[in-house]
């Protein structure tokens, strides 16, 4: 069986089987989230209702991390991932090269909303440790998603599908997954007490952005595939993860960061800046075909893709 076969069998046994697990762990849940003030925060209780959908995700990626397990050796998960990650020579420069590309980007985007108004300079902290601990915390935070993210994203599910696929077909299917699972964060408030179909109207709602509000989604949608297909192209032409992960880290970064700094002023031109997420404006869209443009010239050398099947004979048009 292909790879890409193999994959959609496993995202549905992870759904289903999420949505089995769900009700059973919602017993101890709804026991423990009352008396224990952690758990109250983490799930958003309030006057015996929370956050189903909070739970649910981690289901999920515990679900996820079991399934691939179980799948690893016919999918070669291991080996991708090992000949994706590996430093090879001048992997930091490739890194610090994309985390540069990525802030450089985000600066021309915020002086250019400053100039638009759309954004205002003001300090949320006064003490300058409390800044510095912040944007420590926030580079760590990128560094951690970038890494996690391009490691899973490109380092194996593009990989495989590059097995299987042409390379566009791989690079845009890839890059609609990423684009996809970015969805997976809605809200499902529920009460105590057990409800046996609990996990399935949680991933209904999940499901919702991509179906009945797609084209309130769409915008969204467009700017993380894009995301996915320069993230996708710094990996094939990089010839390993690190000039991806550091684009990932450094937009996470400065994403994260520019609220110290910034105030943005969402209802001016959402057109241009997008609304409250970067990516759903037509200026983050073009800085991200600058960034495309840009690593394409930079390696306008590379001949091709050294693939885990070692000929890279489905790889050569990486190009």
């Amino acid at each position: 069986m292909k790879k890409y076969k193999i994959l959609a069998l496993m995202f549905f046994i992870i759904i289903i089987f999420s949505c089995i697990l769900a009700p059973i762990k919602k017993i101890p849940l709804d026991i423990m989230v009352g008396k224990v003030n952690f758990l109250a925060e983490t799930v958003d209780y309030e006057d015996g209702v929370y956050d189903f959908g909070k739970v649910m995700r981690r289901i999920l990626m515990l679900t996820a991390l079991i399934v691939f397990l179980i799948f690893r050796k016919s999918l070669k998960m291991g080996t991708l991932l090992i000949a994706s990650i590996k430093m090879k020579a001048g992997w930091f420069s490739q890194f610090f090269l994309g985390f540069s590309l990525a802030c450089g980007s985000l600066l021309i985007y915020y002086f250019i909303a400053l100039l638009f108004g759309a954004s205002m300079i003001h300090l949320d902290f006064h003490s300058t440790g409390i800044i510095l601990s912040k944007v420590f915390k926030f580079l760590l935070i990128g560094c951690l998603i970038g890494f996690i993210e391009e490691a899973f994203f490109r380092g194996f599910i593009l990989k495989a599908f590059m097995e299987d696929m042409s390379l566009p077909l791989a690079v845009c299917t890839s890059s609609m997954i990423y684009s996809m699972l970015h969805f997976f964060q809605a809200d499902y408030p529920v009460s105590t007490g057990f409800q046996a179909f609990v996990g399935f109207k949680t991933i209904i709602e999940f499901f919702k952005p991509l179906f009945i509000q797609f084209m309130e989604n769409l915008p969204s949608i467009v700017g993380l595939f894009l995301i996915g297909v320069v993230l996708s192209y710094a990996f094939i032409k990089a010839q390993s993860l690190y000039l991806s992960i550091g684009l990932h880290t450094g937009w996470v970064f400065m994403m994260k960061t520019d609220g110290i700094f910034l105030v943005r002023i969402r209802e001016k031109l959402e057109w241009l800046f997008g609304d409250s997420q970067l990516v759903t404006g037509i200026l983050a869209w073009t800085l991200l075909l600058c960034t495309y443009i840009v690593i394409k010239k930079i390696y306008s050398n590379t001949t091709h893709f050294s693939g885990a099947d070692g000929d890279g004979k489905n790889l050569k048009r990486a190009c």
